[in-house]
């Protein structure tokens, strides 16, 4: 039921564009990510992104704001070497991101918070195939967020986003006194490619 939900509010995304004085934009691409605090580092774990969003300009100004409605797939992985143990963990998640814009010629960068919700989850601490985590992790998230998009031509954007979790995503599975948070947070990069299907009129 809410996998159609989210489909239902993507559909509508683009009425409420044309009705009003809103920039109106699909996009995807691709994750990489990581869990802080799971012992193991590095952006290894791959994944996809798809969504749209709406925007509007302040008048006579260089700001703006955007909000949006998309599916991200982040994680953690770690293959087995000599220094670590396979593990692998997939985090589904539905989220709303909302940022402040500033404009700068081709360039525009966007900042603010994204809240998600957790659709699915699976874990795979030895190799042996994906179950459900022993330690469950928390059904919703909140990330700060920072991007920059470039206008390559028309109404083709390229973005790169950074998303981080405000708030733990789930308390440590293993001791960490050493570590300075508080729990394991989402570490994700994020880059997509965005179309322009609605400009603002003027």
């Amino acid at each position: 039921m809410r996998h159609l939900l989210i489909f239902l509010i993507l559909l509508a995304m683009p009425i409420l564009a044309s009705a009003q004085k809103f920039n109106a934009r699909a996009n995807a691409g691709i994750v990489a990510s990581q869990v802080d605090g799971d012992r193991y580092s590095g952006y290894n774990k791959f994944g996809f992104t798809f969504g749209a969003d709406v925007s509007r300009q302040i008048e006579k100004t260089d700001f703006g704001w955007r909000l949006g409605l998309r599916y991200v797939r982040k994680g953690s992985h770690a293959p087995k070497s000599d220094e670590s143990e396979f593990y692998k963990v997939e985090l589904h998640y539905a989220e709303m991101p909302l940022t402040a814009l500033y404009t700068y010629k081709r360039f525009e960068f966007e900042a603010g918070a994204s809240f998600g919700y957790l659709i699915k989850s699976k874990e795979d601490v030895d190799g042996n195939g994906m179950t459900e985590p022993a330690f469950k992790f928390k059904p919703v998230e909140l990330s700060g967020i920072a991007g920059v998009n470039y206008n390559l031509t028309g109404d083709l954007w390229a973005e790169a986003e950074f998303c981080y979790s405000m708030l733990p995503i789930r308390p440590y599975t293993a001791a960490h006194s050493d570590y300075v948070l508080s729990g394991e947070h989402n570490n994700l990069l994020m880059f997509k490619i965005v179309y322009l299907f609605h400009a603002a009129r003027k």
